[in-house]
Parts: structure tokens; sequence; C-alpha cells
């Protein structure tokens, strides 16, 4: 079975009136996380639509890695907070194989350049182990393995929008 997934994780409290607004979805997790799906299609959209340019930091990210500028000022908007601590996941597994991709963020800025596994980042968004788990698996990431369909209207936007 794979595991494909793309997301912000927000460590905190957030307006869910002002997430709805951005197609932002959030499904409480623990330890005081919120994850919301996002795509580089999304991300791309809402750059576009906003008119701001620029990306966040993400050395080493596979191509589709959403890294727009737009995700840092979403998740400030979203929290009322010019720097929230967040995360932007990435997996993309079938079968055992395949690869992940994580940078955390305080605002646009990256906290560690050496946080690069979603385990790293969970870790320095507070998420502790539980016994004979990992980070992953102790706020139950494992059980959504594919992104939302609402996301699939943004391919279309996307070429729509030249972007």
């Amino acid at each position: 079975m794979g595991h494909s997934i793309c997301a912000i994780l927000l460590k905190g409290a957030f307006d869910e009136q002002r997430a709805a607004a951005y197609d932002l979805f959030g499904i409480a997790l623990d330890h005081d996380l919120t994850m919301f799906h996002i795509d580089h299609y999304y991300t791309a959209c809402w750059q576009k639509q906003l008119e701001l340019t620029g990306s966040l930091p993400a050395p080493g990210a596979c191509a589709i890695f959403p890294d727009e500028a737009v995700i840092a000022v979403l998740v400030s908007t979203i929290t009322g907070s010019p720097d929230p601590l967040f995360a932007v996941i990435l997996t993309d597994y079938f079968g055992g194989a395949g690869d992940q991709w994580a940078y955390v963020y305080r605002g646009a800025a990256l906290v560690n350049p050496q946080i690069r596994t979603i385990n790293q980042a969970l870790a320095r968004l507070g998420v502790v182990a539980g016994p004979g788990k990992d980070e992953f698996d102790t706020i139950g990431l494992g059980h959504y393995r594919s992104q939302p369909e609402y996301l699939d209207k943004y391919e279309d936007l996307a070429d729509e929008l030249g972007v």
C-alpha cells in the first residue's frame, strides 16, 4: 500500500474560518498539532492569486515539494502570528520504497537545515515518541495515506493561471 501525502503541520492554535477561506481544512493530531493537506499546485495557485513571489528555503527537496513563500503567509494569516512554528512534509512511498522530505519553519525562516525527515520535524514540533513507536506513528500519520480530492481542482487552476 502506498503513502503519498503533502501537508503543513502547524504547532498551536489557528482560526478555522480564516483557514477555510484558503481551503485549509485542519485535521487535529496529538501534541497540539494540526495537519493541513496541500500540494505544489495548491501553493503555486495561491502564490499567484495573492501576487506573491519567492520561496521558502528547502535545501535538497524534490521538484514537487511545495516551497512557495505563500505557505508562510497563509500560516501567519490563519494563526494571527508573524512567526508561527510549522513544518511542511511530503511522503512518496509505494511497497516500502520511496522517500520523504520535511522542513521546519518559524515564519519564513528555516529553523534548522539539518532537519530533513518527518520524525526529526515532529520532534522539533514537540512530539515525543511513544513506547515502541516513532514520532510519525505516535501522532498517527500512517492513517493518512493519500491526498484529499478537494485539492484536485488546483491542478486545473494551475493550468488556467499559467503556474
